[in-house]
């Protein structure tokens, strides 16, 4: 940490580089795709100013803004040493630091009180094309650091043809979200692999299952299960991934909403009634189903409390496509071995091999996600990787599959001799910086992470992430 300060301070004082403009931080990404010449991972560290903090009575978030502001520039400063055009930000977290420390040693009582702002980022040091136009695309986060969800411009400028696969799927135009007996988006049951995907786009997550069925999953509740290359079963929610789960799987704007629609009149909370006088429902171990020639479609209710004084209404909730004859279990997904990549030696910072995922092990992933795809190797953990396959990043987290209780959790982070308390961890790494409820450590271009259920001491590990 004291050396990218030097650093800085290093730029301030050069008058050769103090004389040039310093690159610009992009809010769009380039219409042609640039050169990243350096990615930079920091985290600087910024004394919030003793007059400062006496005059304020909000706490050092208060200064959040101002001291922002400076690390942009100290940002853009690096990039200028780097002799970049232009510099993405990937990722930025600005944290605040409010401690307060009172220590009795032999001369006597010596108080403390640091307050701080640590700001965190992930840089991409870009040289530019000839052609400089932008794209209306936004970066992750724009020249004044703010995260960008959507920005608003007149710009008119055509897309580029490639780019990632996040940004594929965001862009495909999806079919209506029309449903039959046998179909779902215009994906029947028996079409091909080939067929869903040239249809739907890239998918958002694919698992493995014990049956040799493969998932693909649309967004978080949109699954199609492909057998020997056809489409056998189309299903929302079929309970394969937890909440917990769902939330590691970018959000969809083309099959995260409820705008599907049955046979052109029937809409998603719709009462039980008005669907009847549509379609011939038939019970069948609580559900509602509707045959066909060789499919049938299963619709769930679910019962609302609309008024103290009715009973409940019945409304529909969501739809399943599958064949004639049910399956008679559940079946599981089929983890891949993971032996070879020693994930305790790399969370404990001391690993100095580069791993690179074996195709065998990609058949179970998280393929969009705002970071990036995510290799999955059990229930609790994820890797993430590039383009080549080389793992670049590693999560454990609580279970995203089968219900968890914390003792079990306990039990996976001590396979992975993970401290499971905030006293303890803080213990194994005495450099670590104590964010409250979250904890943070750098060790050269690596960054780790790790978040806790409350502030206290004794706090819970919740997850932990490291970036390298």
């Amino acid at each position: 940490m004291k050396l990218s300060l030097l650093l800085i301070g290093c730029i301030i004082c050069s008058p050769a580089l103090a004389d040039n403009p310093l690159p610009p931080i992009l809010d769009f990404y380039p219409q042609c795709v640039p050169q990243v010449i350096n990615t930079a991972s920091n985290k600087i560290i910024y004394d919030i100013d003793p007059a400062l903090a006496t005059s304020s009575t909000s706490g050092v978030m208060a200064h959040r803004e101002m001291y922002l502001q400076r690390a942009l520039v100290d940002i853009q400063r690096q990039a200028q040493i780097d002799n970049a055009d232009a510099v993405i930000i990937q990722r930025l977290n600005v944290t605040g630091v409010d401690r307060s420390i009172n220590l009795q040693d032999s001369s006597g009582k010596v108080n403390s009180n640091i307050k701080q702002i640590h700001v965190s980022s992930t840089v991409e040091h870009l040289k530019l094309c000839d052609d400089k136009q932008l794209t209306a695309n936004s970066t992750p986060y724009n020249s004044k650091g703010k995260a960008v969800s959507f920005t608003e411009t007149v710009v008119k400028l055509a897309l580029p043809e490639d780019g990632s696969l996040f940004t594929q799927a965001q862009k495909h135009s999806a079919p209506d979200a029309a449903i039959t007996i046998d179909s779902a988006y215009g994906v029947h049951i028996g079409d091909s692999v080939d067929g869903l995907q040239s249809a739907l786009g890239p998918h958002s997550i694919q698992l493995q299952l014990s049956d040799g069925t493969i998932a693909y999953g649309y967004g978080r509740n949109l699954w199609f299960f492909v057998k020997n290359a056809y489409v056998v079963m189309i299903s929302q929610d079929p309970g394969l991934v937890n909440n917990h789960g769902k939330n590691q799987i970018a959000l969809s704007e083309n099959y995260d909403n409820d705008d599907w629609i049955i046979e052109g009149k029937i809409h998603p909370g719709d009462k039980q009634e008005a669907v009847a006088k549509y379609l011939l429902l038939n019970i069948h171990n609580g559900d509602y189903r509707v045959t066909g020639k060789n499919s049938q479609l299963i619709l769930q209710f679910e019962d609302y409390n609309e008024s103290i004084t009715k009973a409940a209404v019945s409304r529909l909730n969501r739809f399943a496509i599958m064949p004639l004859v049910d399956a008679s279990h559940k079946p599981q997904v089929n983890f891949a071995n993971f032996d070879n990549i020693d994930i305790a030696k790399i969370i404990a910072l001391d690993h100095k091999q580069t791993y690179t995922l074996q195709p065998q092990q990609l058949v179970n992933q998280i393929q969009l996600n705002e970071n990036g795809p995510k290799a999955i190797v059990n229930s609790n953990v994820l890797l993430g990787f590039n383009e080549q396959g080389t793992i670049n990043s590693l999560k454990v987290t609580e279970s995203m599959f089968e219900p968890q209780d914390i003792d079990e959790f306990k039990k996976v982070l001590a396979t992975y001799q993970i401290p499971t308390t905030k006293t303890a961890f803080l213990a194994r790494y005495p450099d670590a910086e104590d964010n409250f409820d979250n904890v943070m450590i750098t060790k050269g271009t690596i960054l780790m992470s790790v978040n806790f259920d409350s502030y206290d001491d004794d706090a819970e590990l919740i997850d932990l992430s490291i970036v390298f």
